[in-house]
């Protein structure tokens, strides 16, 4: 199911706060976008921590240089995620990694303005990047760029890694992203640009969920389904059975079948975890 973001983008403290108020119930990750962060600075980190525990957050400082020393305080200070520009050097890129395991967070790399995204898509991913940012910036989008091509490729290399997109994401473009595999969908300009930022955010949210909970519930029942009417079937047939009249009671055991498969199940992987539980943390 993919997840979505809010990009917080203005430069006044209490505007932001008061933005972030309005669609912290409807995101799942707040971004402090990069203006805000250099104009705020960490207290915005702090105030976001303390007034929204229940949603993920995102420092977009975009490093360039000193990777591990320039993350370091804003995961202490409670970031979730901090970003780290592709285009820097290898060794910035792996001081983010490092210092995001370090806390047991996620390090993001930004392709924004990356010449080859295939090549460095694949060596961040070697280093253990949590998240892969595919990013057309404002000024991309002036010109009329869009993340589609790029997301493509990405999501193509299946490195394990999550997929942001950010570049002009709206309602209208949400299902075509998360169909095209994003796991994290940002939207800015969608929410903070709307008569009401909260319904917009709900909006966008909705969209980039619908239909996940139906594909899933199909992908969970489906094999029980055919495996039960298989059993069944077989069973039937080899005592011989050929009326007619016997079939609907062999599809009345056939739901039975299906509708008890869950429970089988949930309580075959409540003993596979059941150790995991009690094993100590590493």
């Amino acid at each position: 199911m993919a997840q979505t973001q809010m990009a917080l983008d203005s430069l006044d403290f209490d505007g932001t706060v008061a933005l972030a108020t309005k669609v912290a119930p409807h995101v799942d990750i707040l971004e402090i976008g990069t203006p805000c962060i250099k104009h705020n600075g960490i207290e915005m980190l702090k105030t976001l921590r303390a007034k929204f525990p229940n949603n993920k957050i995102l420092v977009d400082l975009k490093t360039m240089d000193a990777g591990f020393y320039e993350a370091e305080p804003f995961y202490k200070a409670g970031a979730d995620i901090c970003t780290v520009l592709g285009t820097a050097d290898i060794g910035t890129i792996k001081g983010v990694i490092d210092v995001a395991n370090k806390y047991g967070k996620m390090a993001q790399v930004d392709l924004i303005n990356v010449t080859d995204k295939k090549a460095r898509t694949l060596e961040v991913a070697k280093l253990g990047a949590h998240i892969i940012g595919v990013h057309t910036g404002l000024d991309q989008q002036a010109a009329g760029q869009t993340p589609f091509v790029d997301l493509a490729m990405v999501t193509a290399l299946n490195t394990g890694a999550k997929v942001s997109v950010a570049g002009g994401v709206k309602a209208a473009t949400v299902r075509q992203v998360v169909d095209a595999g994003a796991d994290i969908v940002v939207a800015g300009a969608a929410i903070y640009g709307a008569a009401d930022p909260a319904a917009s955010a709900a909006e966008i949210t909705g969209l980039a969920r619908a239909g996940n909970a139906s594909a899933c519930g199909m992908g969970k029942w489906l094999p029980w389904a055919l495996i039960a009417g298989a059993v069944l079937l077989g069973l039937y047939l080899l005592k011989g059975g050929n009326s007619t009249e016997e079939m609907p009671a062999v599809a009345d055991a056939a739901v039975e079948a299906v509708e008890a498969a869950p429970a089988v199940v949930e309580d075959a992987a409540a003993e596979v975890a059941a150790p995991a539980e009690a094993a100590p943390a590493n």
